[in-house]
């Protein structure tokens, strides 16, 4: 049976080692009778402005084959992450309702993307998918915490969900940990004494749904219930430190955010 509510969502980065970072999502909608198609690309550069691009029209998807491959007609952008590490894949809630699906294509991987005629952009990647067949303002949650940690040598991700249904998911080097606990600033594994340390020195987007995800929707208010467009989102791109008791630290890069639910 086709669910009544269906979004598709890849998220897709790039990292440079000068911590150029750019952030693209493509994502698919189908809800009742709409069919709603929104790409986002997001290009920081230091001492730049943020960029932000939007699209409404039709765009392939990313494509995964061994690796992911990615192209806009619309931006003449293409981008490609070979992967180097595993894939992981968890469902993170379930109900009679509807689903919510991760899919951690490539947990760490070799990046370069371009746009335009412009230099290509080449570092440390991350790429996930995920599908709902329930909508986002009917989970049973007020607050995600999210976030991926990726050098040549390790890639860390998280995701914590808290309401009145919790979850906790963190991969290591796509091994399942635990942690003792996940904040803004550092995620404490529980492994006897692993900590990575986030700085939050850049913030690369902040504020409601309503007006910054969704703005670009015409008549946005119309479209979508006031409890999503109200859902609160701040985004960073932090420097980070994992220690390691007995191990030399591991220094990169790290994207991740903490959402709010009204």
């Amino acid at each position: 049976m086709t669910p009544a509510f269906e979004l598709s969502k890849w998220y897709a980065d790039c990292i440079t080692e000068a911590g150029e970072a750019l952030i693209i999502y493509s994502a698919q909608l189908r809800w009742r009778t709409f069919m709603i198609h929104y790409s986002n690309l997001l290009i920081h550069e230091a001492g730049q402005p943020l960029r932000s691009r939007f699209s409404l029209r039709k765009q392939p998807a990313p494509i995964h084959n061994g690796e992911v491959e990615w192209k806009s007609p619309v931006w003449k952008a293409e981008g490609r992450w070979r992967q180097t590490g595993a894939s992981v894949r968890e469902i993170l809630f379930e109900s009679a309702t509807g689903s919510v699906e991760w899919n951690c294509v490539a947990p760490r991987s070799s990046a370069e993307v371009r746009i335009g005629k412009g230099r290509p952009y080449c570092g440390g990647g991350y790429v996930e998918h995920l599908r709902l067949t329930i909508p986002p303002w009917r989970l049973p949650i007020l607050q995600l915490r999210w976030g991926r940690f990726v050098n040549a040598c390790d890639a860390l991700v998280w995701i914590d969900w808290r309401g009145s249904y919790t979850k906790q998911v963190v991969y290591y080097n796509g091994s399942h940990v635990s942690a003792l606990a996940i904040s803004d600033r550092e995620i404490v594994l529980g492994d006897g004494g692993s900590v990575l340390s986030l700085d939050t020195s850049i913030t690369l987007r902040a504020g409601a749904l309503g007006g910054t995800v969704l703005s670009v929707f015409p008549h946005v208010e119309r479209l979508f219930p006031a409890n999503l467009l109200g859902i609160r989102e701040c985004k960073w791109l932090s420097r980070a430190i994992l220690r390691r008791p007995g191990r030399a630290d591991s220094v990169g890069m790290a994207i991740h955010e903490v959402v709010e639910w009204p």
